[in-house]
This record gives structure tokens, sequence and C-alpha cells, in this order.
């Protein structure tokens, strides 16, 4: 009897501490890639998508709903986009969350380069019980007229669109294109190599990915989807 006693108290405090705590991973992907790079930025109206991990780091189950915002850091703070979402996760576990925006002066206040830029994303559990966890920070990189310029503005044309073994792509007007580096949907480095007009993709998995041509001056984005093959 005085065994079980000593080892029931021993367990009280382990009961008692176990806890969810659901906060930010810090492992999360912003696109475009120049959305967070001071030497290139986007433009006022792009689309930036900030695909980040919802996280589990309690010692206990949690299962019920997770609003997460994304706001300028300011004073009261400026929401740029939210989302709800129901999720299941054991101590550890995290699962992939996406939240878009596009930056634009007025009400939400981004000012060219990144200076007043930063923003946060943090999750919102209405449940006393579950221990609030890390958020994210960051700087979205805002560029003028001459920054990245999306595909219908650059003087490219890619083609065939989705493809399947190679892509060519056609300069429209005279320019000196030195380098091509392929990314995935979550920003991803590929590959990089010199500018050339038929690019073999024939070794990619299926989906979409990002073209960053780069002259002296400027870069580019196009973007193309890689169709699978029959073996595939």
């Amino acid at each position: 009897m005085k065994r079980f006693l000593i080892l029931f108290l021993a367990l009280v405090p382990i009961i008692c501490l176990s806890q969810a705590k659901i906060g930010m991973s810090h492992s999360y992907t912003i696109t475009p890639v120049a959305a967070s790079s001071p030497t290139s930025g986007v433009l006022y109206g792009d689309s930036v998508h900030i695909y980040s991990f919802v996280k589990n780091s309690g010692n206990a189950l949690f299962t019920g709903s997770v609003k997460l915002q994304v706001k300028r850091d300011t004073t009261n703070g400026v929401k740029c986009d939210s989302v709800a979402i129901n999720v299941f996760l054991q101590p550890n576990d995290s699962v992939l969350t996406l939240l878009t925006f596009a930056p634009a002066p007025g009400i939400y206040a981004f000012k060219s380069g990144g200076n007043g830029n930063t923003i946060v994303v943090w999750p919102f559990v209405i449940d006393p019980s579950v221990l609030p966890g890390d958020s994210i920070k960051t700087t979205i990189w805002i560029s003028g007229t001459a920054g990245i310029h999306e595909f219908d503005l650059n003087p490219f044309k890619l083609y065939p669109n989705p493809a399947s073994q190679f892509i060519t792509i056609k300069a429209q007007k005279p320019g000196i294109y030195k380098t091509m580096i392929l990314y995935d949907v979550f920003a991803r480095k590929i590959k990089e190599l010199d500018f050339e007009e038929q690019v073999d993709v024939s070794d990619l998995k299926p989906g979409t990915y990002w073209i960053m041509i780069h002259t002296k001056d400027t870069s580019y984005r196009i973007s193309f989807i890689k169709e699978g093959t029959a073996a595939e």
C-alpha cells in the first residue's frame, strides 16, 4: 500500500502537467522566393503564400480548432489573412497550412523595401488548458516597378505548358539573360543553370514549378506545370 501511495504521488504532477502546446514550427516557406529577398522583392498586388506548420510541442494530444492569423507587426496589427483548421495532433506532430495575401499600400500599409513590413503568423486556440506556442516573424520586401515581373509582363514565351519532357523559353526582345534558377511550389531550389532556350524537365516530379530568369539588373518569374508520364 505504501509503495502504491508513493507511486501515485509521483504520478500526480506528471498527470497534472500533461498539456498540449500549440504554436508555429520555425520550418516555413514563402513564395514567390523574392518575397523574402532584400535584393529583389515582390510588387504590390503580387500574391504572397506562406506555407507553415502548426505544431504540438506539448506532451498531450490536441484535437480541436486552431485559428491562424498573419498580421503586419504594428501597434494594433493589420490583419492580412486568417484561416481556421481542425486538427488532430499528437505530441511533436505538425500539420502544413497555407496563408495568402497581396501586399498593398493603404489599408495594409506595406512600404517599399523592408522597413515596416514585418509580419507575424500565430495560432489561437480557445481552450484555457492548451499552452500557447511560438509564432513566426519574418519580413516581406517590396520592390519598385523594376523588380520581379509576372509572365504576362516579361519578354518570354514558354511552351508547351503543361510539359512532360522539355520546355522551350523564347525571349521576345534582345537581352543578355544570364542564369535560370528552378524552384518547386514550396520555394525549394531544384537546380541552377545558364540561360538556354530548351530545358529538360523529364526528371521532375509532376507539379507546379517556377523559373527565375536573371539579367544584370532585373529578374523575371515564369511558371509551368510538369505533367506525369505513363510510367509515373
